[in-house]
């Protein structure tokens, strides 16, 4: 895979066009997680800085893309959710690094790459090891994510170690509607509550498009039915669909500037019947 020239006119092109690659080389031949992450890492200048904290938030990322390969290849393909898989991970790469690019963090200072080092790390790791299906508990598998990264970060700042903790155990879906509610009204700046809706975003954003997520909505059915759970019945037709697609929450500038909500209501117009 080669990177995507992100421009203003392609923010929203070159993002699918990333995911229709991704799609093509998966499962095989898949580039690999580190691949992807130092592809986005170097399209947003984070790997030549020389500040220590950066650096050490890139290499903690690195080493939880690994693991995450070394453990799919231990187990085998077929062993990782039919959504929350590798693939789901590095969708929430790219969508998160063409957000970091709509917000010209390669021209931004030591401190915003920094901010971006750890968003990037945040993302690979935020479904680490997922056993697929739901909760039975608040935070359950996002707790058990952060749990299997912890010894992988043990070089952070303990500052940033509880940031990202924290930005993990902040993707559990009945945490984002409170995320979102937190930073309303308030000017954007890369701030922890607004990086934790970068993320949140990120996370469900290509289920939100036209274009994949009737396929994924799909996976996350096979997902829950393999792992129990009743919703699977539901979750892929029309009415379930258009359930998720009126829960989704988009509030950042980037969000705004890849023009997704437009596509969401347009979906939904398709779904919801006419009187």
């Amino acid at each position: 895979m080669n990177p995507i020239p992100l421009t203003p006119t392609q923010w929203p092109e070159g993002l699918h066009l990333a995911c229709r690659q991704l799609r093509a080389h998966w499962p095989t031949p898949w580039p690999g997680l580190p691949h992807l992450l130092a592809l986005c890492q170097q399209s947003l200048g984070l790997n030549t800085l020389s500040d220590p904290t950066t650096a050490a938030l890139n290499q903690f990322a690195q080493s939880v893309a690994h693991n995450m390969e070394q453990l799919a290849a231990g187990l085998g393909p077929a062993s990782e959710p039919a959504y929350h898989n590798r693939l789901h991970t590095a969708d929430v790469l790219c969508v998160l690094t063409t957000m970091l690019h709509i917000l010209k963090v390669p021209d931004a200072d030591a401190a915003g790459k920094t901010w971006a080092s750890a968003l990037l790390a945040a993302a690979v790791a935020h479904d680490h090891q997922h056993p697929g299906g739901v909760n039975h508990s608040a935070q359950e598998f996002e707790r058990a994510s952060w749990q299997g990264v912890m010894p992988l970060a043990q070089q952070l700042p303990q500052a940033w170690r509880e940031q990202i903790e924290a930005w993990i155990l902040g993707t559990d879906v009945p945490t984002v509607a409170g995320n979102h509610q937190r930073v309303a009204g308030q000017s954007f700046a890369l701030t922890a509550d607004w990086a934790q809706v970068l993320l949140n975003e990120a996370d469900i954003y290509i289920s939100a498009t036209a274009e994949f997520g009737p396929g994924l909505s799909d996976a996350l059915a096979r997902e829950w039915h393999r792992a129990g759970f009743a919703g699977h019945a539901t979750v892929a037709t029309p009415a379930g669909r258009a359930q998720f697609l009126r829960s989704v929450r988009f509030s950042s500038p980037p969000a705004q500037a890849l023009g997704i909500a437009a596509q969401v209501q347009h979906q939904l117009q398709s779904l919801t019947p006419q009187d």
